[in-house]
């Protein structure tokens, strides 16, 4: 994935959660995402989000 192709309103994932885009930082490279679970706003740097398909919530478990 590139930066360019975040978008706001996109569902990302990243190792300190999962949310949609709210902002998109583009000096900083950094994505503001509004928590799945609680609406609160999560930082991630973009080397920080998951190239995963689907945005999976912190309690989720993989089989």
């Amino acid at each position: 994935m590139e930066f360019n192709d975040i978008h706001i309103g996109m569902k990302c994932g990243s190792k300190k959660g999962s949310g949609t885009v709210t902002w998109i930082d583009g000096s900083t490279r950094r994505i503001y995402l509004a928590d799945t679970c609680n609406n609160n706003s999560i930082e991630v740097e973009f080397n920080e989000i998951i190239e995963d398909p689907q945005a999976h919530n912190t309690e989720d478990t993989y089989y």
